[in-house]
């Protein structure tokens, strides 16, 4: 993880003190014991997402603003599986955003300033890193789900299963189908 992750324990827990007592002084205690319970863990989701401190404290913030803002407390399996794709889908639409800005960044860039010369051909190639992250989110749901879970997450498939009600052989299967694309995807490149 970046250095940066070192550097804001104090702001991460100071941000999930205040959401923990807002969600439990607004009745939604089940939501500040998700917090305290796998409130770390889905931390360190976002950073292996998002790799980004704002970004992942502005995911972080939305998943349980969206978890408090339920009507009532959802009748599920399991709220940690639910939290945690909350929070990855959080994650995926920002990386979307990001892509779709960067995407048009040289057009407004063009169209402000025509005088400004067109980069060389030989410019430097995109991050991996953030090639990579694009195209995790570009994976249909149950591939990047599994993804997420497993890569991401560091679940084990029968926790990854267990969370997206298949077998775990099936989510095995779903993995490396998801690892083929996204070397596809990225020219067979190593170090998938």
């Amino acid at each position: 993880m970046p250095i940066a992750v070192r550097s804001v324990p104090q702001t991460i827990q100071a941000s999930t003190d205040r959401m923990e007592h807002a969600a439990a002084d607004s009745g939604c205690g089940w939501v500040a014991r998700l917090i305290e319970a796998h409130g770390e863990g889905i931390l360190r989701v976002l950073w292996r997402i998002l790799g980004r401190e704002q970004d992942v404290m502005d995911a972080y913030q939305d998943c349980f603003c969206k978890l408090a803002s339920l009507p009532r407390r959802p009748d599920l399996r399991s709220e940690k599986a639910y939290a945690y794709r909350t929070a990855a889908n959080i994650a995926i639409e920002m990386i979307r955003s990001r892509t779709r800005r960067q995407g048009h960044w040289a057009g407004i860039v063009y169209d402000r300033q025509p005088a400004v010369e067109e980069p060389p051909d030989d410019a430097a190639p995109p991050d991996r890193t953030e090639e990579l992250r694009r195209r995790i989110a570009e994976l249909p749901p149950h591939l990047r789900n599994v993804v997420v879970l497993r890569d991401l997450s560091r679940l084990s498939y029968e926790e990854v299963g267990r969370m997206l009600g298949i077998d775990p052989a099936t989510a095995r299967v779903y993995r490396r189908h998801a690892v083929v694309k996204l070397a596809e995807w990225l020219g067979g490149r190593d170090g998938l």
